[in-house]
């Protein structure tokens, strides 16, 4: 056997104001918003050879091989940009899925690409993350079949995905059927999303899984816990805001409780703090630096 028999359709809408999207997404249901970043200079502006334009030698650090597995390499965005480019015509190869960078946080690394992002969508995000937006992003550029393997986002957070350049082929999983899923080392699963061996893991055939393409100048959510299979069709440029409200942080500091690392339980207990307790950024920033810059 070797296709999921419950494959739905994520919610698709133009737009939605920051009232109907609490109101019928958040903590419930991933939605695609078709369109509603292609105003940004960003979506017609932004390719690989562009952010490379602006900081060449710039050291970034890439997911290698099986991304559950934590391989990294370091090179220059000059280097990864030619990689990427002699990928994609034909005058290099890879054995197993392309050197990815995953996870970094290019607008801290490169200040200018913030301008691009303009208006941002920061109705959507609670005041904690709103006021200085641009230092939780966390970018993932990379070349076709670049790949993020089934996982859930380690700190129980939700997750505002905008896509600026390119396509990704996302798989999801509602959160309240990990239990179907084969996970280990608290977020990454066992599954092969794409095709998925249900008579090694029979249960995952009872999983809710919904399907959707993100496109040049889409935004998507996806809940807390929510596990998800994410596949570059094209070379892409992403980038993801992870980001916790009062219902979710609490749910965060109690995950410690259902496997998660303790070290999360740090970042958790800082976001806590600025979500529910009202502790501003500036107080808890030098404490959330390493998080700023954290490859998980």
């Amino acid at each position: 056997m070797t296709s999921v028999l419950n494959i739905g359709k994520v919610d698709v809408r133009e737009s939605l104001g920051a009232e109907e999207f609490y109101r019928d997404y958040v903590n419930k249901k991933p939605v695609l918003m078709k369109g509603a970043i292609a105003g940004m200079p960003a979506v017609s502006q932004w390719s690989v050879p562009y952010l490379t334009s602006l900081a060449p030698e710039l050291p970034v650090r890439l997911k290698t091989g099986y991304l559950a597995e934590g391989n990294t390499v370091t090179w220059s965005m000059r280097q990864y940009s030619e990689f990427v480019d002699d990928l994609v015509e034909g005058r290099t190869t890879t054995d197993g899925p392309p050197p990815y960078l995953h996870d970094l946080p290019l607008f801290s690394m490169i200040p200018a690409l913030r301008a691009d992002i303009e208006p941002f969508p920061a109705h959507m995000l609670p005041k904690f993350f709103r006021d200085q937006w641009w230092k939780f992003p966390q970018f993932f550029v990379g070349p076709p079949d670049a790949m993020t393997p089934l996982h859930f986002d380690s700190l129980q957070t939700h997750n505002l995905f905008f896509q600026i350049h390119g396509s990704k082929r996302f798989l999801i999983v509602d959160p309240e059927d990990r239990q179907y899923c084969y996970t280990y080392n608290w977020r990454w699963s066992h599954i092969d999303a794409e095709n998925p061996d249900l008579d090694r893991h029979p249960l995952y055939q009872r999983a809710r899984v919904r399907e959707c393409v993100v496109e040049t100048g889409d935004l998507l959510y996806m809940p807390p816990g929510a596990l998800h299979h994410v596949r570059s069709l094209t070379t892409s440029i992403s980038f993801n805001v992870d980001w916790h409200d009062k219902r979710s942080a609490l749910r965060g500091l109690a995950a410690v409780r259902h496997g998660m690392p303790v070290k999360n339980l740090r970042y958790n207990t800082l976001f806590a703090l600025g979500v529910c307790a009202g502790v501003p950024l500036r107080v808890l920033e030098p404490a959330l630096k390493s998080y700023f810059y954290y490859v998980s």
